[in-house]
């Protein structure tokens, strides 16, 4: 199978939107309902109950990109008077879709940082693969953690990706993810990348040759044109940016956002091209903030 080939596992923004009602108990749900017609909703639930997350992540061990030391997982977090703190869970750092994520957030960051947000992220791969992904995507290293085996992934459920456990080839596992078994939506979302979408924010904010076709929304073309640099300056860096044990190139990921010891958002990866919508995100934990997008 080619390089090319191995790459070609983007994930895009999830494609639900969020509405925010009260909250009546420490069960309560608030509603989730579509953002874009036609597209499978994301597994996305804004949630405020006593988090069994903390529980399956308490003991779990990372290492900081920045400092290299171990450090539990559970005490990144570091929240100040009450404000949330959102956790990422990337996928691989070779993954295209995680690279395109963190360059999202890599955007939003001083909005987050102005309203007093904190956010730290784990990926999936060795210390040097995650370190070569802050350099790439920008995303700071002090905020970055690397989990080897997955851990943090496997306890709290994630998608473990198609076949997990057969005893084939993880690239034979990704391809069938590809074509949309296990991984609802992808075919969608890289269609997405080619067509356009007017629901959706450009993707680059100063001016382009995509301004001939139009301003205030995704282009046709304009997000698969990103995806194709990212996967240029992947391909030479793959075995440094994948992760050790292979069969975590189909494990996907998720987002999580605490207040206390509560988790008030909650995002899975569905499958491949899956991660959380941004403005979602921002919506949730920082209502002014996306009020500026």
């Amino acid at each position: 199978m080619s390089a090319a080939m191995k790459m070609s596992m983007p994930r895009a923004d999830a494609s639900t939107r969020i509405s925010i009602g009260s909250v009546h108990s420490a069960h309560s749900h608030l509603r989730v309902s579509s953002k874009h017609s036609g597209r499978q909703a994301a597994r996305c639930a804004v949630v405020a109950e006593a988090s069994s997350e903390l529980g399956a992540l308490s003991g779990i061990e990372v290492v900081g990109l920045q400092s290299g030391a171990l450090t539990d997982v559970t005490s990144l977090c570091k929240q100040t008077s009450g404000s949330p703190c959102i956790m990422v869970f990337f996928t691989h750092w070779g993954d295209l879709g995680s690279w395109e994520y963190a360059q999202r957030l890599v955007k939003v960051l001083p909005k987050l940082e102005d309203a007093g947000i904190e956010i730290v992220a784990t990926g999936l791969g060795s210390v040097s693969g995650g370190r070569e992904f802050s350099k790439c995507t920008g995303f700071p290293l002090d905020r970055l953690y690397a989990d080897p085996a997955g851990e943090c992934h496997r306890a709290l459920g994630f998608n473990p990706g198609f076949a997990r456990d057969a005893d084939i080839s993880p690239y034979i596992k990704l391809l069938t993810m590809l074509a949309g078994v296990g991984s609802p939506g992808t075919i969608q979302e890289v269609l997405r990348g080619y067509i356009g979408d007017r629901e959706s924010k450009p993707v680059y904010d100063q001016a382009s040759p995509f301004d001939l076709l139009g301003t205030g929304y995704q282009r046709p073309f304009e997000l698969a044109t990103l995806r194709l640099k990212n996967m240029v300056d992947i391909l030479p860096k793959w075995e440094k940016l994948c992760p050790p044990d292979n069969n975590l190139l189909v494990q996907q990921g998720g987002t999580l956002v605490f207040k206390g010891d509560e988790v008030v958002f909650k995002h899975e990866d569905s499958g491949i091209l899956k991660t959380a919508d941004v403005e979602e995100l921002l919506a949730a934990v920082a209502p002014a903030a996306a009020d500026q997008q």
